[in-house]
């Protein structure tokens, strides 16, 4: 195969200097290898030594950067564009990808390494540098400056609280409307119109079209634009922080339209406001719903029995899913990946769409149905497999409830899962000799 790899240097938004034709054989490289070797190439080809050119990402030709340890033939095919931005170094493959992971602080225990909790992220989170200090009342910190980090700080809590319920929100609305995996995991205009929408902040004093200015002021902030840099994501879309960023706001201007005589209350005061009086009231019950309808599912016996019996073969399944890259310690799988092989087995597009999809993810990395109670996750769309043992146990369900299908579910969850690890290659039919006794 044969990649045009655009050369691109890092920092001017993917401006092209030079494009070289790269030849890969079967494509059986990871991404590394292209950055290296496409870097050494311009070295040469413009007289330089060897390491002049140092890549920093390799990047589709949407602009988003992929994951280096991926093998080539598993996300290019033969004649694609790639871009690879580089610098003069000295540290290679700086420019960050979804999901790479941050290097912890250094530490070590009884137990060995200590790992700082996953939602570390979210307890650090500057909301003064995000620009929320605005929304502090001004009056209240004339008459108290110490209120501004305190109020700031009692916001931050709302967050922490939600953080759980606010990201599955977030995930299951990048569903709505999307027309294919790749597009969870962000949201659009409006998709946050939508959700407001559904939740009830919209009322006749704050109209949609607030959500719209909302949306465009936190998407075109220079704190969100200095994000989308670093990340090399759109800025027409939200990440689940830009969402909760935008969440406050929303908190903000919707109790200033409803109360106009009351706005000399705190900032968290508000957000609270919108969390219980829309979120809690209206969001949360109708996903509780949805998820609800999985709990026969989870407490059949049977069901359960069979799925710890196939367990080798959920595992099996799995890891037939994963893209090929370097061995890493856990399987896990992103769930717009899994997409493909869901689309591949039949299933998805035939017995469910993006959006039943979501909820039924939701219930794969929830073990409650209370969205209040949700847990914050790392990596939402990444399954391990215990989520995807949970996964396919929520899909047989869905299936078997709205095809009315009439046999008991255990048998109909045998039938599917035999189904599937048969379509992923991990169970094969052992054909049956035509006589007794042939050999």
């Amino acid at each position: 195969m044969k990649l045009k790899v655009h050369m691109s240097p890092v920092g001017s938004g993917l401006t092209v200097d030079d494009t070289i034709d790269l030849y890969c054989g079967d494509g059986e490289q990871i991404l590394q290898w292209v950055g290296y070797t496409v870097c050494a190439r311009l070295a040469y080809k413009r007289g330089e030594v060897h390491g002049r050119y140092v890549p920093q990402s390799v990047t589709n030709k949407d602009g988003q950067p992929q994951d280096i340890d991926i093998v080539i033939n598993e996300i290019f095919g033969d004649g694609d564009e790639v871009y690879v931005e580089y610098s003069s170094g000295p540290m290679p493959y700086r420019v960050r990808w979804e999901g790479r992971p941050r290097t912890p602080p250094f530490k070590w225990g009884e137990d060995g390494e200590v790992l700082p909790p996953h939602d570390t992220w979210l307890h650090e989170l500057d909301l003064k540098a995000e620009g929320l200090g605005a929304l502090v009342d001004p009056d209240l910190v004339r008459a108290d400056p110490s209120i501004l980090d305190k109020d700031l700080a009692k916001t931050k809590e709302q967050l922490v609280q939600y953080a759980g319920a606010l990201q599955m929100m977030f995930y299951n609305q990048s569903a709505e409307g999307a027309s294919s995996g790749e597009q969870l995991g962000q949201i659009t205009l409006p998709q946050f119109r939508g959700i407001m929408t559904s939740a009830k902040v919209v009322t006749p004093r704050f109209p949609p079209e607030k959500m719209d200015e909302i949306f465009t002021s936190v998407a075109t902030s220079p704190q969100t634009l200095a994000r989308k840099v670093d990340n090399k994501s759109g800025v027409s879309t939200f990440d689940l922080l830009d969402f909760m960023v935008g969440v406050i706001h929303v908190a903000y201007h919707r109790f200033a339209a409803e109360h106009p005589s009351q706005a000399y209350q705190q900032l968290s005061y508000k957000v609270m406001r919108l969390f219980k009086e829309c979120f809690a009231m209206h969001t949360f019950p109708d996903l509780a719903k949805k998820l609800s309808k999985f709990e026969p599912a989870t407490q059949n016996p049977a069901a359960a029995l069979l799925l710890k019996r196939g367990r080798k073969l959920v595992e099996q399944t799995l890891d037939s899913c994963q893209l090929k890259r370097v061995r890493s310690s856990t399987v896990k799988v992103d769930l717009r990946w899994l997409c493909t092989h869901l689309q591949r087995w039949s299933l998805l597009g035939r017995d469910f769409n993006l959006q039943e999809l979501a909820v039924i993810a939701t219930f794969a990395k929830q073990t409650t149905s209370d969205p209040e109670h949700f847990a914050l996750h790392p990596q939402p769309l990444e399954y391990n497999y215990n989520d995807f043992e949970r996964l396919l146990l929520g899909i047989a369900w869905h299936i078997y409830v709205t095809k009315k299908k009439g046999e008991a579910f255990e048998e109909f969850l045998g039938e599917t899962l035999d189904g599937i690890f048969k379509k992923a290659g991990v169970l094969v039919e052992v054909a049956k000799d035509k006589q007794d006794g042939e050999v």
